[in-house]
């Protein structure tokens, strides 16, 4: 299904809610009438006994949590679920890097990320990389899956599942505002104005936050409107409308330091032109359908466009191919070197006088259905659900190579100011070009059926299905020039990119069964278990090369079973405690990704096991007393050995025509620059800490003053599937330390509806390595004190 069909989809959807408008008109308003609470699909739900429904591990940032921390991104927030593992890449977390139980967080690729229930990915099954997030300040509270419980959703569920719910208009007209200000040039203000009347409700809100980031040249700001309407037709039908759009703005760059650079300061970024551009809007309409008491009807149309154009300055880093120094190129426009004298190779960066801007533009859109049902069949119950959904996206990618005369508008004024540059212009400019362009088309099919089958009061049995169908189709236009064709004399000699029309698909289709258990102890405390399975479509970047050919890589999928009890033990101690085991299989990755040579595709190869357990505590000793005040201790504990399993030195890809081809940059080390094979199985995966823990202790008293004290301590991890040990010069490899990190909060709110607060992170600031990709060494979030009010009028 195209594109084209899907607005036609939406455009009859449009039409349902309106004739049911008029229908609604002859029907009695009733004043000051909520709004449905039912907005659409739900991954959790809103009550805590939704809770019960999951058949298997979930957990829920709640809105107390966002009030008192106060995240100023996704990731500050996530970092504290169990299971999770972060990485730092820039100020803001603009683009989060997000995982769960050891499966890779490089860009949230296998992590599905959603906003009340739409997936939020500028190319879900194209290119799910994180570009896009929704922002924190704008959420209510936040849902986490990793269970069974994601047969529900696609695609990209090996690493769970991650729900933004938003705010809902409140009853009476209320205008809220939170501004927050802090170190480091940190600026937020988050507006909202909302009112139900009659059978209506709306709600309208404005974001603007900017910053200086915690390195140089990071400078950042983010600006998005949202607009919310519920209106309830009558007691059977209920319509929500969300538009929204965002635009950014960051000084946002992939490379980070050598290790002679980052300890000789760690805020130094030399990518002082690098800039992310991107602006994103988007359309939701759902509607729910009361068929009868026992059956809801939900429809709902998504659509968004979106354009990412990033510009990121050429450079020379690392060491000459006989491991010496680098020689600085003729184009050199700043030379970073951790001193004058005494450098190794590998430590300086070479910043070059052109740069490539990678500018991408994507369509997407979607109509999904779902039945929610309750019946008997031969005296049990069942509350099935059964979805369908249709999804079509369009995207545009293309790669343009420049001379940074001014790419970003104050080039040419850094380089009147330091005449020592104006000595190494002396490289005769390159012409800007066109390296390469490609249209990228995708048309996705999925079903799913889940029964929650009552067997006697307190057993249930839930099994589920669900079919993933993905059709994808690459047209190339123009691609950097081969060997051939210089060969053929297709190219003049000067030439490094060609006009020639091409295009290749690839078809992926998969069923994902799974089948859960929970039996309730108590009404309030279940044990569950569960098996089900993941998996993660081939995206453009490892289904077609820039060229256009096929590479006909399988789908990463996993197969997961876990087993716990969740739920409150008494009034005041609730708890969650599960263990997991996961078999990872076909995982795609860059050759050079597993032993850092210059690959040139990547592959299928090999599985690994992820076993694990996790334990949430949640008790309230003033509870037990029953106090007013309350007295919460939080313990989040997380513990995982993800291993790789199996080791292929030449892994095997196909050809478009289904030809097994083995590859030839295989996994190998280099010692004295001779290729050593090096069987990585029993190998921990990299980017996974073997334990993670957070506790935290709040305080609240019955006039409204709460505080709040965070500790975190996130476990080594390696940086790469050799384990290295020992930190490269470039920073590439290398162990990743062990890091303890202190947050703290204090605030008032008072009876009259307004609120003042200060939230402190990393409260000894501490300098500390989040991660080695994608170039070298990328610091974590420094010291960040912020200060704020909320004010509800």
């Amino acid at each position: 299904m195209n594109l084209q069909n899907l607005r036609l989809l939406v455009l009859f959807f449009i039409i349902l809610t309106s004739t049911k408008k008029i229908q609604a008109q002859n029907v009695s308003e009733e004043k000051e009438s909520k709004p449905t609470k039912n907005e659409g699909i739900h991954v959790i739900g809103n009550k805590k006994e939704d809770l019960k429904k999951i058949p298997g591990s979930a957990y829920i940032i709640d809105k107390k949590y966002l009030e008192e921390a106060s995240p100023t991104d996704p990731m500050e927030a996530l970092r504290r679920s169990p299971g999770a593992s972060v990485r730092f890449q820039d100020a803001a977390g603009l683009t989060p890097n997000i995982g769960f139980r050891g499966v890779s967080n490089e860009e949230s690729r296998k992590t599905l990320i959603l906003e009340d229930g739409i997936l939020t990915s500028l190319s879900p099954y194209g290119q799910p990389e994180s570009y896009y997030s929704p922002s924190i300040e704008r959420m209510e509270r936040i849902e986490i899956i990793k269970g069974s419980g994601s047969i529900l959703f696609g695609p990209n569920t090996i690493g769970g599942i991650v729900n933004f719910v938003t705010k809902r208009p409140l009853v009476e007209s209320t205008f809220y505002t939170k501004n927050v200000g802090g170190e480091n040039g940190y600026l937020s203000t988050y507006n909202s104005y909302g009112k139900s009347f009659g059978s209506s409700a709306f709600e309208v809100s404005l974001l603007r936050k900017q910053g200086n980031g915690f390195r140089n040249y990071q400078n950042f700001d983010v600006t998005e409107g949202n607009v919310k309407w519920i209106q309830d037709w009558n007691e059977n039908h209920s319509t929500t409308i969300k538009l929204g759009y965002h635009v950014q703005n960051a000084q946002s760059t992939y490379l980070g330091l050598s290790q002679g650079l980052f300890r000789l300061d760690p805020k130094i970024n030399p990518a002082e032109y690098d800039e992310k551009k991107l602006n994103r809007n988007q359309t939701v309409i759902s509607h729910n359908w009361k068929l009868s008491e026992d059956h809801t009807l939900i429809i709902r149309g998504y659509f968004s466009q979106a354009e990412r154009n990033w510009a990121r300055q050429d450079f020379l880093s690392g060491k000459s191919s006989t491991g010496g120094y680098l020689n600085a190129p003729l184009d050199t426009l700043r030379t970073y070197s951790p001193g004058i004298i005494g450098n190794r190779p590998g430590d300086t960066i070479y910043m070059r006088e052109s740069y490539t801007s990678r500018d991408q533009s994507f369509m997407v859109g979607g109509v999904e259905t779902k039945l929610e049902s309750k019946f008997s069949t031969l005296g049990l119950k069942h509350e099935t659900d059964l979805g369908i959904r249709l999804h079509g996206e369009n995207n545009l990618t293309q790669t343009n190579v420049k001379k940074t005369d001014d790419p970003l508008g104050y080039l040419s004024k850094a380089i009147i100011q330091e005449e020592s540059l104006i000595n190494n212009l002396t490289q005769p400019s390159l012409p800007n070009f066109n390296l390469n362009r490609q249209e990228r088309k995708i048309e996705a099919f999925a079903a799913y059926f889940q029964d929650r089958i009552q067997i006697s009061e307190n057993w249930k049995l839930i099994p589920g299905v669900r079919y993933e169908e993905v059709r994808q189709k690459a047209i190339t236009t123009r691609r950097q020039a081969t060997a051939e064709d210089y060969r053929l004399g297709a190219v003049l000699p000067n030439d490094v990119s060609v006009n020639r029309r091409s295009s290749s698909e690839s078809r992926t289709h998969i069923i994902l069964p799974g089948l859960g258990i929970t039996y309730d102890i108590t009404k309030k405390f279940i044990w569950f278990s569960g098996a089900h399975k993941g998996f993660s479509p081939p995206t453009f970047g490892t289904s077609f090369s820039p060229q256009g050919n096929d590479y006909r890589l399988k789908p990463e999928t996993s197969t997961n079973y876990e087993t716990g009890v969740r739920g409150d033990l008494t009034s005041y101690l609730y708890t969650e405690l599960v263990g997991y085991k996961m078999y990872f299989r076909d995982q795609i990755i860059n050759v050079n990704e597993i032993g850092g040579e210059n690959g040139i595709r990547p592959a299928n190869t090999g599985y690994s096991t992820h076993t694990g357990g996790e334990a949430v505590l949640v008790w309230d000793p003033a509870k037990m007393q029953k106090s007013e005040w309350r007295l919460p201790i939080e313990l989040i504990y997380s513990r995982i050995e993800a291993k790789s399993r199996s080791f292929n030195p030449f892994p095997i890809s196909q050809t478009s025509d289904g030809k097994e081809i083995i590859e030839f940059l295989p996994a190998y080390s280099i010692n004295n620059f001779q290729y050593i094979p090096t069987d990585t199985t029993g190998n921990y995966l990299p980017y996974v800490p073997k334990e993670t823990i957070t506790t935290a202790v709040s305080v609240s008293s019955p006039q409204g003053y709460y505080g709040r004290l965070e500790y975190q301590y996130i476990g080594k991890q390696y940086s790469d599937l050799l384990n290295t040990k020992d930190e490269s010069v470039d920073g590439n490899k290398g162990i990743i330390p062990r890091v303890e990190l202190w947050n703290t909060s204090l605030g008032y709110r008072s009876p009259d509806k307004w609120s003042v607060f200060i939230n402190a992170k990393n409260i000894q600031d501490k300098q500390y390595v989040s991660g080695r990709l994608p170039t070298g060494i990328q610091p974590g979030p420094f010291r960040q004190i912020n200060v704020g009010f909320t004010l509800e009028l």
